[in-house]
C-alpha cells in the first residue's frame, strides 16, 4: 500500500479548501460583529474607564469653537474638566462620544468644564456635529497641544481637578456615562 496515493491528495486538497474557507468565513462573521460601522456593536461593549493618574497640565494653548472664537484654556484654571481628544475619521472615538453626550446632559448644570477637542478643520468638525446632533462643547486646536496631552492614540480623554492635575487619562473608548464616571468626575467638584 502506497501512502502518498491518489486518495490521499485528494483529502489534503479538500482539508486545505476547507480550512481556507472556514478561516474567511469566520473572519468576516468576526469583523461584522467588532467594526463600529455595522450599528455601533462595539459601543455597547465598551468597560468603563479605569481610574485615577495624577499629573499636572500646561493651561498655554489655545483652541477654537465651532462658532469660531477663540478661546484660552488658561481661563479653565480652577475648575474640573472633562478633555477628550477625538477625530471624525476614527471609530471608537465617534462610538464613545454618545456616551460623552450622556455624561454632558448629566453633569452639564455641575461645575465642570467639557472640552472635546479635534485636530481637523473647523467644517469637517462643524458638520460632523450638526449629522449627529451633538450639544457637548467641541473645539479645533490652533497650533499644538501640550506635550503632557500627546498620545499615541485617540480617543484620549483627561480628566483635570480644580488644582491642575490630570488625575485621570485614558487613552481608547470608554463608556463614559457609567456611574463610576459619574462618581468619580463628582468627588471632584
Amino acid at each position: 500500500m502506497k501512502f502518498f496515493n491518489k486518495n490521499f491528495f485528494i483529502g489534503l486538497v479538500t482539508g486545505l479548501i476547507l480550512m481556507i474557507l472556514i478561516i474567511i468565513v469566520g473572519g468576516y462573521i468576526l469583523s461584522r460583529s467588532f467594526t463600529s460601522r455595522t450599528g455601533g456593536k462595539l459601543a455597547s461593549m465598551l468597560p468603563p474607564p479605569p481610574f485615577p493618574t495624577h499629573t499636572t497640565i500646561d493651561y498655554h494653548w489655545r483652541v477654537r469653537g465651532l462658532d469660531g472664537k477663540e478661546f484660552d484654556v488658561v481661563q479653565t484654571k480652577g475648575k474640573v474638566i472633562f478633555l477628550n481628544f477625538w477625530a471624525t475619521w476614527c471609530p471608537p472615538c465617534v462610538d464613545e462620544m454618545p456616551s460623552i453626550q450622556r455624561l454632558y446632559d448629566k453633569l452639564k448644570s455641575e461645575e465642570i468644564l467639557f472640552m472635546c477637542v479635534s485636530e481637523e478643520g473647523r467644517t469637517i468638525i462643524s458638520e460632523f456635529i450638526k449629522e449627529k446632533e451633538f450639544t457637548f462643547p467641541v473645539y479645533s486646536v490652533i497650533g499644538e497641544k501640550p506635550r503632557v496631552f500627546r498620545t499615541r492614540g485617540i480617543p484620549a480623554t483627561f480628566i483635570i481637578s480644580r488644582d491642575g492635575q490630570i488625575v485621570f487619562k485614558h487613552v481608547g473608548a470608554a463608556k463614559w456615562d457609567h456611574k463610576t464616571s459619574i462618581d468619580f468626575i463628582k468627588g471632584l467638584m
